[in-house]
Formats: structure tokens, C-alpha cells, sequence
């Protein structure tokens, strides 16, 4: 599945490297900005220079700027590669179905193609642009961070990080509750369309016969569990949300605490101290960034295996390979020995044989008229 995926991407190789370097330079100009404050607290400072103290805030401005813009480029670029996906998906899947047979059509509802055609795939497109390149920026960052906390101070750095085995046992877990009701969430919105999709086309007929109490008590029902489903996923967000946002603070009094213990013990300068509690910030930052990645993951794989499931649906009548286009027909029609029938164990029509000559019309008419 995962090959599927990255598969149509091909199309946009240098629009995913564009939007891809962008990320990654962005990310490695956060990483500088703590550096730049420690040299600049404990060298820039105490050396009472003015005009240096100046131009180490015009270049330091200017990174901003850069980041500023590429950060531009990473939001909007970046979600061009995702609506590209997502339109071809969409294209895609609407020229497989008009190649499909009646029965599939039978045994599956409007409303529920309706639903994978656009809510589906509008998460795909999401996860298309923020997976790979979130994913990848939050590894890269969290080891860069890391890397200079360590170098900063070590034994500050482990006693920090021995915090992420709780922060990834979170996300795990969490993750996990979100694919599940997400997963629930996408068969009762195609349940909810297929509700409404059968309701309007058919008001005519429910009007006729005033049955419009009954298709309301079914429409309640199908809107309650809807409503029940959804907050369900948003209850699962917020203890995920609520959960990290805890830590995080709980982490950043942490290193205050160490790093202010560290500091009186003259084992850490004063600028190092401002720069790694910055540090710690942008090393917690990815994960942050990793458990948004799981909450809009269970969502965009939930769409892609629907999307397959309909891709991967053989039309039961298909041409043969040399099968011959026609462009223009005039002639008589004739039929020999023909059996049809939408099941292999049910015929509907057994041996027909039909001589239908130029400007005719000729229909078949079965029991109840049609």
C-alpha cells in the first residue's frame, strides 16, 4: 500500500524536492537561533560592543527573513504537491467507476461513493503533503536539537531526554484510538450521505406516500450516531492534545530546575543555560509536530484504503484486448444464440436469437413493466 501511495508522486518529483529542501533548510535555521543567543549573551554582551552587537541583530533579522519566506514556500508549494495528488486520485477513481458494472452500483449506495470521492481523498491530499516531510523535519530536528543540547551540556542533555520513552508511549497509544474512530467516522459519514443521497432523489415518491415522519426518524438516527462518532474523535484529540501540552510544560520546569542546579554549580554559562531551556523547546517541538502527523494520519490512510478498495474492484465486463472501436454503424442488428444474466447461476436471457433491421425498435419488457 505504502508503494501505491508514494507512486503518484512521480508525476511531481521536483515539486516534492522543492517544498522537501525548503523544510529542511527552515528547520536547520531554527536550530541556529539558540546558538546565536548563547554567543550572544555570554561573548557579545560582556564585550560592550555596540556597532557589533548591531549588525549580529541585522543578520540575525535577515535569517528570520529567509526563514520567513521559505516557510511561504513549505505552506503553499508544499499543498500544491498534496491537491495535485488528490486531483489525480479523484480523476482516477471517477474514470474507473464509469467502467464498473450495475452491480457494483447495486450493493454500493451514492451517498457512500459520493463520500470517498470528496471527503476521503480531501485527507489524503493533507496527508500527501504534511506525512513524509513532517515526519522526516521532526526526526531531523529532534537529532539536531538533541545533538546540541548534548554539546551544550551532556549530562543536562540525558537527564532531559529521558523523558521521550513517556512522550512516544503516548503517541502510540493515542495514535492507535484515533485510526480506530476515524476509521468509524469515515463508514458513517458515507452512511450519513447515503441517507441524505436517497432521501432527496427519492422525495417525490416519500411525499406521495407522506412518509416524511419515518425518513426524519431515520435521518435522527443516522445523524445521532454520526454526532456520537465525531465526538468521539474529538475526545480522543483532546486528551492527546491536553496530555502533550502537560508534558511539554512539565519538561520545560524540568529543565529549568536542572539547568538553574547546573548554573549555581558553575557547570553551565548563562547563555548556555538561556540557549539549551531554547533547545528544549525545539527538542519537544517534533513530537508536538509527530502526534498532528497521527492525528491526521489515521484519516488520510482510512480514505486511501477506500480509494483502493474501489480501484482495485474489477469491472465484470471488460472488451478484449483487440477489441475493435466503432465509429460509425449503419446496418441491420443481429443477435445468435445470446445468454445473459447478471449471475453466473441465474440466467435472464437463455438463448436469444433477434434480426433487427435499420430504423427498428425493439425492447425487452420484464414483469413488472421496466
Amino acid at each position: 500500500m505504502i508503494r501505491k501511495f508514494f507512486s503518484y508522486y512521480r508525476p511531481y518529483k521536483g515539486l516534492f524536492v522543492l517544498d522537501f529542501m525548503c523544510a529542511v533548510i527552515a528547520g536547520l535555521l531554527e536550530l541556529a537561533f539558540p546558538l546565536a543567543v548563547s554567543k550572544f549573551i555570554d561573548e557579545l554582551l560582556p564585550s560592550q560592543d555596540w556597532p557589533l552587537i548591531l549588525i549580529a541583530c541585522i543578520v540575525l533579522l535577515s535569517i528570520y527573513a529567509l526563514n520567513t519566506a521559505l516557510q511561504y514556500i513549505v505552506t503553499y508549494w508544499g499543498h500544491m504537491l498534496g491537491i495535485n495528488i488528490e486531483t489525480d486520485m479523484r480523476e482516477k477513481m471517477f474514470s474507473h467507476i464509469q467502467k464498473l458494472s450495475f452491480r457494483f452500483f447495486d450493493n454500493n449506495k451514492t451517498g457512500h461513493l459520493m463520500g470517498r470521492i470528496t471527503n476521503d481523498l480531501n485527507d489524503v491530499g493533507e496527508v500527501a503533503h504534511h506525512g513524509p516531510e513532517d515526519v522526516f523535519i521532526a526526526v531531523m530536528t529532534l537529532l539536531g536539537s538533541f545533538s546540541l543540547m548534548a554539546y551544550i551540556n551532556l549530562e543536562l542533555a540525558l537527564l532531559t531526554f529521558i523523558i521521550v520513552p513517556l512522550m512516544a508511549w503516548l503517541i502510540i497509544k493515542f495514535g492507535g484510538r484515533m485510526t480506530t474512530t476515524y476509521r468509524q467516522l469515515f463508514r458513517n459519514v458515507g452512511n450519513f450521505n447515503a441517507r441524505i443521497e436517497d432521501n432527496v432523489g427519492g422525495i417525490r415518491v416519500v411525499q406521495s406516500f407522506a412518509n416524511e415522519e419515518h425518513e426524519n426518524k431515520l435521518f435522527q438516527e443516522e445523524n445521532k450516531q454520526f454526532r456520537a462518532t465525531k465526538l468521539l474523535a474529538y475526545k480522543t484529540m483532546a486528551k492527546s492534545t491536553s496530555v502533550s501540552y502537560m508534558l511539554m510544560r512539565l519538561i520545560t520546569v524540568f529543565v529549568m530546575i536542572c539547568g538553574a542546579w547546573f548554573f549555581i554549580q558553575g557547570k553551565i554559562e548563562m547563555g548556555e543555560f538561556m540557549a539549551f531551556l531554547l533547545l528544549s523547546n525545539i527538542f519537544f517541538r517534533p513530537i508536538e509536530k509527530i502526534n498532528a502527523v497521527i492525528e491526521s494520519y489515521p484519516k488520510g490512510i482510512a480514505g486511501f484504503k477506500r480509494y483502493l478498495e474501489i480501484m482495485d474492484t474489477e469491472p465484470e465486463i471488460a472488451d478484449v484486448p483487440d477489441a475493435v472501436s466503432l465509429s460509425s454503424v449503419r446496418g441491420d442488428i443481429r443477435f445468435e444464440g445470446v445468454t445473459f444474466g447478471y449471475e453466473p447461476s441465474r440466467t435472464i436471457l437463455n438463448n436469444i436469437s433477434l434480426a433487427i433491421r435499420a430504423g427498428e425498435t425493439v425492447a425487452f419488457v420484464g414483469p413488472s413493466g421496466a
